[in-house]
């Protein structure tokens, strides 16, 4: 048990150091000896975690992946009074917390799997899944607006983390996201588009 405890902590160490190297510097200059120097751990302790920093990589999108569509689903499950827009806009906020690491994930493009591809992706399919059990008008495709949503939600998650030291600034994106689905959906869910 103290073992198992033990594990996640390192693996944990390992992931955080290399997410705050990440943060400061390119990714072709981090280097596995770097991450286990900073993580103050064994080389040999890396690589029982570990392939290589790609591998590394690759385990936090998938993580923070399925993280998000976990909590995406669970919100489109529970939906409420919220907006498409507000529902997916509020998710990403929660993201922002660690907004320097997941800025610099955003704008990585190391590996054939990039988290901003995941996002889209889920969002693109998420949001698919709950227009179609929507009333629209059909003057356009559940595709259309899928996507347009996914991708108006990247934006909008772009935005709050270049933008993550002025909160008015994101507190007012929020409130324009709002008010444009809002807008968005009555026209869409009625025939006046």
């Amino acid at each position: 048990m103290t073992t198992d405890i033990r594990v996640k902590k390192t693996r944990r160490n390992i992931i955080h150091t290399f997410l705050e190297l990440l943060s400061k510097m390119p990714f072709k200059k981090i280097t596995v000896a770097k991450i286990y120097s900073e993580a103050e751990i064994a080389k040999s302790t890396f690589y029982d975690h570990f392939k290589d920093k790609y591998d590394l990589l690759e385990q936090i999108i998938q993580s923070l992946s399925n993280d998000f569509s976990s909590e995406i689903r669970q919100k489109f499950n529970k939906f409420n009074n919220e907006t498409i827009l507000e529902a997916l806009t509020n998710i990403f906020l929660n993201l922002t917390q660690n907004s320097a690491e997941l800025k610099a994930l955003l704008d990585l493009h190391e590996t054939p799997t990039t988290l901003e591809t995941e996002l889209r992706q889920i969002t693109f399919e998420t949001c698919r899944e709950y227009l179609q059990h929507q009333e629209l008008n059909g003057q356009f495709s559940i595709d259309f607006l899928a996507h347009f949503y996914s991708e108006l939600s990247l934006t909008s998650i772009r935005f709050a983390l270049n933008n993550a030291a002025n909160p008015d600034w994101v507190q007012q994106q929020t409130k324009l996201m709002s008010m444009l689905q809002r807008e968005l959906r009555s026209k869409i869910s009625s025939n006046q588009l």
